[in-house]
């Protein structure tokens, strides 16, 4: 082979090594850049991924704080109105001894049974009325009936039961037919104004709670 032979061959063999570097480069470099991509792809999933497990997860603490905190709250609104209901029994307890001692005091248990008479005949209907009373009132009131009942009601016609009814004082006037009556026994009265009596109670004991007498009833 001649020497400019050699020489083309040789120029050749440099421009396709040239060439060969060129697209090695570039192969080089596009891969670089897809790597790249690749990465901030993945990164960006990545933390993607990472903020929905974060919401997730705060969600989920977020119900979970909610059911303890809504089951505190529960637990101690029940214990609220648990002792709420223990100081009602509590004073309503206080109302039957105030009782047994209005009883002891004659002369104030007669003018409240007077009352009581006159309130009661005034509802009734025309006619003749029984009254009731218990075993121990029986006793006295049988000698002062008829002045008793002239007091209260003088229009009205009243005679008083031989029999004792049951209870721990008051009154209990009927029409002679049992067609109606009015209990103005003390149990007969607690029962009939339970609810008043309970909401004054109430209103008492906590004026600032102003719906403490809609919880009243007894624990739930």
């Amino acid at each position: 082979m001649s020497q400019d032979g050699q020489s083309q061959l040789v120029a050749l063999e440099r421009a396709i090594m040239a060439r060969a570097e060129e697209l090695a480069q570039e192969f080089h470099d596009k891969a670089k850049r897809q790597k790249d991509t690749i990465l901030r792809d993945t990164a960006e999933r990545l933390h993607m991924a990472e903020e929905r497990e974060v919401l997730v997860a705060k969600a989920e603490a977020e119900r979970h704080f909610r059911r303890v905190t809504q089951a505190s709250e529960l637990k101690l609104q029940a214990r609220l109105d648990q002792l709420r209901w223990e100081m009602v029994q509590t004073v309503q307890a206080r109302m039957a001894e105030r009782m047994h001692k209005l009883c002891a005091d004659r002369a104030v248990y007669r003018s409240w049974l007077v009352k009581m008479i006159r309130q009661a005949a005034s509802l009734l209907p025309a006619g003749e009325l029984t009254a009731e009373v218990n075993a121990d009132d029986l006793a006295w009131l049988g000698a002062e009936w008829q002045a008793l009942a002239t007091e209260a009601a003088p229009e009205r016609s009243i005679h008083l039961a031989e029999k004792a009814t049951w209870g721990s004082g008051g009154i209990r006037l009927r029409t002679s037919d049992n067609r109606a009556q009015v209990d103005n026994r003390f149990e007969g009265r607690i029962s009939r104004l339970e609810a008043a009596i309970q909401r004054s109670i109430l209103q008492q004991l906590f004026p600032a709670d102003i719906h403490a007498g809609a919880r009243v009833g007894g624990p739930q």
